[in-house]
């Protein structure tokens, strides 16, 4: 039972920590690819 309930809450976590990294490391690697070869 213990497993049951927080396995799901963990996978929602890992799932809401990725869903805002991706976005925050592609929006940083962007800017520094400009910076370092402007087009």
């Amino acid at each position: 039972m213990t497993i049951d309930r927080t396995y799901p809450i963990f996978t929602v976590r890992w799932l809401a920590v990725h869903g805002l990294a991706v976005p925050t490391v592609s929006f940083f690697w962007v800017n520094i690819s400009n910076a370092v070869h402007p087009t």
